[in-house]
């Protein structure tokens, strides 16, 4: 079939016969309500499965996020019991439910197709899709359907990511409907929503109402009679924005039976051909360091500090090139999470290095740190770079960073470049052995060193001890980035002067800055692993690693 002027599918019957749901230009845009066990998810799904076997690829790609903790869209990417996928998946985002940039980054992402499409009909005169695809006969124009199951996630907090999420979304529902983009939201219950509170307009663009058993404020309803003894497996269709006149109740089939889409994606494949597996970020999930380091190649001064919260799964990458302020400083009083992010970015940083070509200096300088260390360690060894690494402890700190400063300072006056990278694990423990002089040579290393070929990265378990560091002969721009852990917003806007920040701290989370790329700080998902246990194979692209 053509989805030329839309999208239509059978999704249960009633005494009539089949009943259709249609995604068109009058109708172009879903909203989807039932409670907890009302059978919303084996609806999406009934939904899911009528239009692709209708459709090809070619004529309609989904976009799936389920921002609660079940993985039900999981079952059509790729998995380990089962290598098939959805040919008509394009991304597929479970468990975000704390991820809420992930869905800020699908409605982007759904604009800037908006944006790109309208140019495209602009450019030959038209204004819609279905001219556009008249204008365009050799071009691939497909409808596009996102579906967000527990959308009011999104919106759970009032902060600048719910009212750039808003914005988007109304935008997207005002003109998307002309260039084929259909959004499709579900939610156990969209009363409550504050963010939508005065803002009727978003909802009137929602013109095709579900309703299930017990849902409330989906239909034009206030008493909600027409959903409090529906039957299970049941649900009202209304084409009318939830007018009583429009209803009509339909019997929906068992979509959640196991294995039911895995024999009908084998098929699909078969019939239209494999092409590339539908994106997957799974929230439960961290980054492998051998895919963050993946693709560092010669002469590239790249330290990788985790996973952007995007569609393509893009690491979060610190370019270290000889500026000043090219400097790195991971923040958290907590060792495990701070450790690894540190030994990856310095891993990443050393890659671009050919072997042997580099000055390291390992500084272990908390007792918990001579784990990371030796691993880093192992694995520097690994890449041929043993011979040139120095590994130091507390009592030798204050001799190696004078050395370091000196010869720092002698190049800066020849107007000369070396190749050394410092990695402090443990840096404010340094305080202890580092008197007057040692400070300043410290603060001369982070100032002046970039521009001499040396970068430090490290790690300090508070924000006023490094803040501390940054006074007198450093500033804070001299620290050009860095990665928050068990850190408070609060604590940070020491290094942010101006600016507001919300962020309190998550689980296999971090907030991300570095002032060569970004206005204000984003969040990232930091690796979970060590560069000591990364081998070579990289993680398959169609699945976040």
């Amino acid at each position: 079939a053509t989805s030329k002027t839309g999208l239509k599918a059978p999704v249960g019957f009633d005494d009539a016969g089949k009943v259709e749901i249609l995604l068109d230009d009058s109708s172009p845009h879903a909203l989807v309500g039932g409670p907890s066990g009302s059978g919303k998810t084996n609806l999406l799904l009934a939904w899911i499965g009528a239009l692709t076997t209708r459709y090809s690829p070619d004529e309609l790609e989904l976009y799936l996020l389920d921002f609660k903790e079940g993985v039900s869209f999981a079952q059509f990417a790729p998995g380990r019991r089962d290598t098939t996928w959805l040919p008509h998946a394009q991304l597929i985002g479970i468990n975000v439910n704390d991820d809420r940039e992930f869905g800020l980054a699908l409605l982007q992402y759904l604009s800037d197709e908006m944006r790109r499409r309208a140019a495209a009909a602009k450019e030959r005169e038209v204004t819609k899709l279905e001219d556009l695809r008249d204008a365009d006969p050799k071009g691939r124009w497909p409808r596009v359907v996102a579906v967000i199951d527990e959308f009011q996630y999104l919106f759970a907090e009032t902060d600048p990511l719910s009212r750039a999420a808003l914005t988007l979304l109304e935008d997207i529902a005002r003109r998307g409907r002309s260039q084929g983009i259909h959004l499709v939201l579900a939610s156990q219950d969209v009363s409550g929503i504050a963010a939508f509170w005065g803002r009727p307009a978003i909802f009137e663009q929602f013109v095709l109402r579900i309703a299930l058993p017990r849902a409330r404020r989906v239909l034009d309803d206030q008493r909600n009679e027409a959903t409090l003894d529906l039957p299970r497996w049941h649900a009202v269709i209304n084409h009318e924005s939830g007018l009583r006149h429009g209803n009509r109740i339909a019997r929906m089939p068992n979509a959640s039976t196991r294995g039911l889409f895995d024999k009908v994606q084998g098929e699909m494949l078969e019939r239209w051909g494999a092409g590339t597996p539908p994106r997957l970020f799974d929230g439960s999930r961290s980054p492998r360091v051998d895919y963050l380091l993946n693709g560092i190649g010669p002469e590239q001064r790249r330290a990788p500090v985790g996973q952007t919260i995007d569609l393509y799964a893009s690491p979060a990458i610190v370019e270290l090139s000889d500026a000043p302020g090219r400097n790195l400083a991971v923040l958290g009083a907590g060792a495990d999470s701070a450790e690894r992010v540190l030994a990856t970015a310095a891993a990443g940083m050393i890659k671009g290095y050919a072997p042997d070509t580099v000055d390291v200096v390992l500084a272990a300088l908390v007792e918990e740190s001579e784990g990371p260390v030796a691993g880093l360690q192992k694995w520097l060894a690994r890449e041929g770079h043993e011979a040139r690494v120095e590994v130091i402890r507390l009592r030798e700190t204050k001799e190696a960073i004078e050395k370091l400063a000196k010869r720092t300072r002698e190049r800066l006056a020849a107007g000369e470049r070396g190749r050394t990278v410092v990695v402090l694990f443990g840096a404010d423990a340094a305080d202890s052995v580092l008197d007057r002089s040692g400070t300043e040579a410290l603060r001369a290393l982070v100032h002046f060193g970039p521009e001499t070929g040396l970068h430090v990265l490290g790690w300090w378990r508070s924000v006023s001890r490094l803040k501390a560091l940054l006074t007198m002969g450093a500033v804070v721009d001299d620290i050009g980035a860095w990665v928050a852990l068990d850190v408070q917003g609060a604590e940070l806007l020491t290094l942010l002067p101006g600016s507001l920040l919300s962020w309190s701290p998550r689980a296999g989370r971090a907030l991300f800055f570095d002032r060569a790329q970004h206005a204000l700080p984003h969040v990232i998902v930091v690796s979970g692993e060590s560069p000591d246990v990364s081998e070579s194979n990289v993680a398959e692209s169609g699945e976040t690693p």
